[in-house]
């Protein structure tokens, strides 16, 4: 069985800081603008005094079965055989956009000329299609990805997918605030099926 590098994120944990988000855009030279390789989304529940608050963190979820890759007509967007990773080639990407539609997660991110001002010649587009990265170069230097590391309260932490079900035998597929792994951003059922996404949660009660 291939290895697949997994996320874990106990939702009970997360005080909604951000600093998962800034230390992925300082760690990856992600400008300020539109494109975000990690967001926080936050549910509410309730009514006053009863009130209830649910943290999401996601970024790319490295899915067993990526939409995105299914989607791409270009073969921008591929999945590594030796860790499960699912990264991008900014020098194919044509702009189509037909990842962003397919990927439930909003994973997919776009630049614009403000936070890309200089076109790299060997894009075809001026502003190609970027994502998460699972921090690879950080992994191979035997550090844990940007996010894992920056999180103060420990809300995030990562593995392969065995190393996460033994570490955390109690851990779900789900939790508030989770898209639908079948469906895509516009809430259809996805022909590709199921992505299977790589990250387990401790939900919020």
């Amino acid at each position: 069985m291939a290895k697949q590098m997994a996320f874990y994120f106990d939702q009970n944990r997360c005080m909604g800081c951000h600093a998962c988000v800034v230390a992925c855009k300082d760690w990856n030279d992600v400008k300020p603008g539109k494109a975000s390789w990690r967001n926080l989304s936050v549910t509410e529940s309730g009514a006053f005094p009863d009130v209830k608050v649910f943290n999401l963190v996601l970024a790319c979820n490295h899915c067993a079965n990526p939409a995105c890759t299914a989607a791409c007509p270009v073969g921008a967007i591929y999945k590594r055989k030796e860790d499960g990773i699912v990264i991008v080639d900014r020098d194919k990407c044509q702009n189509i956009r037909s990842c962003a539609v397919a990927c439930p997660y909003g994973a997919p991110q776009f630049g614009d000329d403000k936070s890309e001002p200089v076109k790299k010649a060997s894009w075809a587009v001026a502003h190609p299609v970027q994502k998460c990265t699972f921090c690879w170069d950080r992994l191979d230097d035997g550090l844990a990805p940007s996010c894992v590391a920056a999180c103060p309260q420990r809300a995030l932490d990562f593995g392969t997918v065995e190393e996460i079900s033994a570490k955390y035998p109690t851990a779900q597929r789900t939790a508030v605030g989770m898209p639908d792994s079948a469906k895509d951003s516009n809430g259809n059922t996805l022909t590709s099926g199921d992505t299977v996404p790589s990250i387990f949660f401790k939900p919020k009660n």
